[in-house]
């Protein structure tokens, strides 16, 4: 008769739980998410706590003797249990103090994330979790590199947006990346309500609730006449600190400056890796902050009759809710280091001033199109 040994089927276990384990963890640093593999990695990961436990109950007077520092072993102290407290507080710590290596770890899995997500478009595949790598290095840089990871959240679309740097006084620094459209008032398309009196207070293309394209009417598109749809409300606090005015009186650049600077380009549908090098070297503290705005996706209280009054909330914009205003504070003196961004506050509703407002109740889905931001330095 087989006899079962709990010793020898401990140490089976965790073997094999130990190989496993080493697969799996080597396959989400360097490959994009798999949630097959995740709930693999999740499942031998409990087993393995289990056992491990089991294991610790029935060593428990060996494990306490190495592990006590005033036991002897050998004639002398141990001092393995200080040494393993030691690294593991470390290995905690690393990741949020910013210390080395979690970041050079981090960005270097990154790295071989992209490079799987660009295998993977090539051979016509599909994964769970892109991310689109871009870096912008002008002429002549010699600053520092600001690289900027964005994961997009559930209502994440065709937004506009743009990031920018500013010391911690407010002060405008320079744009790091913004959207085309908003780069060049490049609004072309000409859209309008299939009913004028038709009034939408829930997001248009996402929800149980959202009517279409069946209420609007696509007139196509008038490159000639752009200027005539300006956006002042897409993202005021952005375009109010870049300080450029149109004839009307609007904070909307429409000399294609920002173009002809770099830093602009298409709106990044997907997750981003975005690095763009500043032209001298700074140094000290600055924050970076982000805005992002989403026509259609109105609400119960950023209605499409909220503001009658307002010409530009009322117009061809759709503008529903404001945009949202993240922030970040980067120190140039402590490079290699992360910084998550956070929402700090909304801009005005049409675009009238650059006041950042700090009451974010009404707003819903525009707080969801965006997961996390994540901002470092390096030399």
């Amino acid at each position: 008769m087989p006899s079962f040994n709990s010793r020898a089927f401990i140490g089976a276990s965790l073997f094999c739980a130990v190989i496993v384990l080493t697969v799996t963890s080597i396959w989400l640093y360097t490959k994009q998410h798999s949630a097959l593999i995740a709930v693999i990695h999740t499942m031998i990961g409990f087993t393995m706590l289990i056992v491990a436990i089991w294991h610790m109950v029935k060593n428990f007077k060996p494990l306490f003797f190495y592990l006590n520092p005033k036991k002897k072993f050998n004639s002398k102290y141990s001092v393995a249990m200080p040494i393993a407290l030691c690294l593991s507080i470390y290995l905690v710590l690393s990741p949020i103090l910013s210390l080395a290596p979690a970041l050079q770890v981090y960005q270097f899995g990154q790295t071989l994330k992209a490079t799987d997500k660009a295998l993977e478009e090539e051979s016509g595949g599909d994964k769970e979790l892109k991310y689109i790598e871009r870096s912008i290095k002008k002429q002549g840089a010699q600053g520092q590199t600001i690289t900027v990871e964005l994961k997009k959240g559930p209502y994440f679309m065709w937004p506009q947006y743009a990031f920018w740097l500013e010391t911690i006084e407010g002060e405008f620094v320079q744009p790091l990346y913004v959207t085309s459209a908003i780069a060049t008032n490049n609004f072309t398309n000409k859209v309008t309500a299939r009913d004028p009196n038709q009034v939408f207070s829930s997001h248009m293309f996402m929800g149980e609730d959202a009517v279409g394209e069946d209420a609007l009417v696509f007139l196509g598109e008038e490159p000639s006449t752009k200027d005539t749809r300006m956006r002042p409300e897409s993202l005021p606090v952005f375009l109010h600190q870049l300080g450029v005015q149109a004839d009307n009186g609007f904070y909307v650049p429409t000399d294609s400056k920002l173009a002809i600077d770099g830093y602009t380009g298409a709106t990044m549908e997907d997750n981003f890796i975005y690095s763009v090098q500043l032209p001298g070297q700074l140094k000290g503290k600055y924050r970076v902050r982000f805005e992002i705005n989403h026509s259609f996706d109105f609400n119960e209280f950023y209605s499409s009759d909220r503001f009658p009054e307002d010409p530009v909330y009322s117009g061809s914009g759709f503008s529903a809710q404001p945009s949202v205003i993240y922030q970040a504070i980067i120190d140039f003196d402590n490079a290699e280091t992360l910084a998550q961004m956070s929402v700090v506050g909304r801009g005005h509703h049409s675009g009238q001033n650059g006041e950042l407002y700090g009451d974010l109740e009404n707003l819903t889905t525009a707080l969801e199109l965006v997961d996390r931001i994540i901002v470092s330095v390096s030399l």
